[in-house]
């Protein structure tokens, strides 16, 4: 698993540089540095000061920030201003104070001797491998006005894709979010002015009366450890999340999941398509673009499998073969991969594919709300009837005993 090193080194006009690089163990930092031609010096983990909540949240990549800046960048070079010049005009209208001193720092390297690509490569935050990857192989190919249009044109896609999972969620997230605060008032506040009245009476207290009000005895009892626990269950939930087991628990259950699953899929081959056609398309080879696929997938499973099509391709095997195995892959993926590798035509067919299951997302998405109301109606039914069951019948219960 690739870290954070901070190195210190010479470069080849005799100027110390410092920064930050990321690679899978000291000695491939150094190595990095080399083909950088640069002289190491010092080269150590570099474990960034953060919070509390900054050792469990790892920090994504801004991605509002990294459109505004390709856009402008796409812009300027465009209309044949220099990449220094570029960055000097970006740097001065950014309002991201942070940003502007990183555009700084790269606009520093790049007079140095340093290449966009390298330098943008020291700051893995802001720049993630798949954009540094496009923008060298826009450097390499001479082609870069054209790079720096997919690039725009993938940050928004991206945008649009997590927009389109959030509306996707935000729907049954706000009604079990509605349903807990319920549940906690009436636990909680509601309640305990009941239990007094029903003390006061003989009769027999109905099973579900006994279990809210030894529930909510616990509760304001025991507030503290109750909240101990919720805010110990969140970490813990964080750390099992980023761990290499955790994730690839989490991610098989979000392609699983009843009703989530199949929008889920589908969207992890859009992406996969979209992302492998633009890198082709940029001119990187098959290898190292399958690669930098599966590092940003954004699912392990997915990823696993890209890993094996890169290794096959690798060892002179069938690069379909993996996604055959494969149970999220479906038959229209693998088919238009074989006919564009056999036709040569393979960035176009995937993106025809990519907009084809766009369409199919957008369309799931807009019928969520229809598909899950019936488990949301039949959910919420289910606890305002235990809650008033448990509320109302020892009411019933005594009116029925003073009667008698």
């Amino acid at each position: 698993m690739s870290q954070l090193f901070k190195y210190k080194a010479v470069d080849r006009y005799g100027k110390t540089q410092t920064g930050v690089i990321e690679a899978d163990d000291d000695s491939l930092a150094k190595k990095d540095l080399d083909l950088k031609d640069l002289i190491p010096i010092d080269v150590k983990s570099f474990v960034e000061t953060k919070g509390l909540l900054g050792r469990f949240i790892k920090p994504s990549i801004d991605l509002e920030l990294l459109a505004s800046f390709s856009t402008k960048l796409n812009t300027l070079t465009k209309a044949g201003i220099p990449i220094i010049k570029a960055l000097s005009i970006i740097e001065s209208e950014q309002e991201n104070e942070e940003f502007g001193k990183v555009l700084l720092k790269i606009r520093q390297h790049i007079e140095g001797g340093m290449t966009l690509s390298q330098s943008m490569e020291q700051f893995p935050h802001y720049f993630d491998s798949l954009f540094v990857s496009t923008i060298r192989a826009g450097e390499t190919s001479g082609q870069m006005e054209a790079i720096l249009e997919r690039l725009n044109h993938l940050i928004e896609r991206e945008i649009k894709t997590k927009e389109t999972v959030k509306s996707a969620v935000r729907y049954p997230s706000y009604v079990f979010l509605t349903i807990i605060v319920a549940i906690s008032v009436v636990v909680t506040v509601v309640v305990p002015k009941f239990a007094d009245f029903y003390a006061s009476s003989k009769a027999e207290l109905p099973l579900p009366t006994k279990l809210i009000l030894s529930l909510s005895n616990f509760v304001t009892s025991y507030w503290y450890l109750v909240l101990v626990v919720a805010v110990g269950a969140v970490f813990a939930f964080l750390k099992f999340r980023d761990s290499d087991y955790g994730s690839r628990v989490l991610d098989r259950i979000k392609l699983e999941a009843p009703i989530f699953g199949s929008i889920f899929v589908k969207m992890a081959l859009s992406r996969f398509c979209y992302l492998l056609g633009t890198l082709l398309r940029s001119g990187l080879p098959m290898v190292e673009a399958l690669r930098l696929v599966a590092s940003a997938a954004g699912n392990s499973l997915i990823s696993r499998v890209l890993e094996k099509m890169s290794d096959n391709v690798v060892g002179g095997g069938d690069p379909v073969a993996p996604m055959r195995e494969s149970k999220y892959f479906m038959p229209m993926v693998i088919q238009m991969f074989t006919i564009g590798m056999e036709s040569g035509r393979l960035d176009d067919l995937l993106y025809d594919v990519a907009t084809h299951y766009d369409t199919v997302v957008e369309n799931e998405s807009k019928k969520l709300t229809t598909r899950i109301e019936p488990v949301l109606t039949f959910f919420i039914g289910g606890m305002v009837l235990i809650l008033a069951l448990a509320i109302f019948l020892p009411m019933w219960n005594m009116m029925k005993v003073l009667k008698n």
